[in-house]
């Protein structure tokens, strides 16, 4: 008969439990390295003791990583890119033809409620690839006024799917939007 004390069974959970919250850390850190860049600009914050790649890992550790120990995966519905409280576009239509992915978008600038929209917003979209960790961004500078915003993908995603995010900023580059999914293409 094969008995197993108490300590061993709580050994082992607490080796389980480390190796999910491991797993958990190296999902996050391998989806979010590729566009560390733009994470750098999006979650500019002055907070003392915080990083914009921290807050980043932070929220994608307590938002976007599902399933259980050894199933885990990253939902990149769920991930932010960017935060803030500059409100995006209402409504947006994605269009792709091989590498070029337009995005349409239309903005509620001069909204009488008060909304945080100016027509100088910059719209930034990035299409990422997480299996191959490649990430483009639209290098032209684009304005809310303009109501679309265009991105050349990286030639190894030109026939891969990509996930886009989009994101606006103000012209300082100090006030950004949150990121939003507007899914795989």
């Amino acid at each position: 008969m094969n008995v197993i004390s108490n300590n061993e069974r709580k050994k082992s959970n607490e080796v389980d439990g480390r190796l999910a919250i491991q797993q958990r850390f190296k999902l996050a850190s391998e989806f979010l390295t590729p566009v560390r860049k733009l994470i750098h600009r999006g979650f500019a914050t002055r907070k003392k003791g915080k990083t914009p790649f921290g807050r980043a890992m932070s929220y994608v550790l307590l938002r976007a990583v599902g399933g259980n120990y050894p199933d885990q995966y990253v939902d990149p519905a769920a991930v932010r890119l960017s935060e803030g409280v500059l409100q995006n576009p209402i409504r947006t239509e994605v269009t792709r033809y091989g590498r070029m992915v337009t995005v349409e978008v239309e903005s509620l600038v001069d909204n009488p409620e008060g909304g945080s929209e100016a027509w100088d917003d910059r719209l930034i979209l990035c299409a990422y690839n997480p299996e191959l960790r490649v990430a483009g961004i639209n290098e032209e500078k684009r304005l809310r006024e303009d109501g679309s915003v265009a991105l050349e993908l990286p030639p190894l995603l030109e026939d891969k799917p990509v996930h886009l995010y989009l994101m606006v900023h103000d012209r300082k580059e100090r006030k950004w939007s949150n990121s939003k999914y507007l899914g795989e293409f």
